[in-house]
């Protein structure tokens, strides 16, 4: 059984759920490791109900088609392809960054952050420092990550 041929996530493109482009948690949206739907079924059937992602599926037709359609492999095959390409997309960026200089990140980082407010952050997902610990005074971050 050939899978047909079904179109390619374009560059740049917005997929609905790529927003976090981490593993999903909502049950239905649920993602294997290697980025596929753990329940095709019940994916299609939450992006069925979606509104939101819908209207952003329906930006391409082609897509959209192979979303809720009845072929499960080309869903998966996008699927996985979508989150390949968003993995790719992050380990470039990842070394990008990784390669600048102190300096040219410093220069990047005009915004300036509450230290309050980023302990409390830290607090929130287990990182507890004391005051003895609490040695930012400021606290600059880049326009990107605001």
């Amino acid at each position: 059984m050939s899978i047909p041929r079904q179109p390619k996530p374009r560059s740049g493109a917005a997929w609905p759920w790529s927003s976090t482009t981490r593993i999903m948690t909502e049950s239905e949206y649920v993602l294997n490791a290697d980025g596929t739907a753990r329940d095709p079924k019940a994916f299609q059937a939450a992006l069925k109900k979606d509104q939101a992602k819908l209207d952003v599926l329906r930006r391409e037709p082609e897509t959209l088609a192979v979303m809720i359609g009845d072929d499960i492999p080309a869903l998966q095959n996008m699927l996985k392809s979508a989150f390949e390409a968003e993995q790719a997309r992050r380990n470039r960026q990842h070394k990008r960054l990784s390669e600048r200089t102190t300096d040219a990140q410093r220069v990047d980082a005009t915004v300036p952050r509450d230290t309050v407010q980023l302990y409390e952050q830290l607090y929130e997902s287990g990182l507890q420092y004391g005051p003895a610990f609490r040695l930012l005074r400021n606290v600059h971050v880049p326009e990107s990550d605001v």
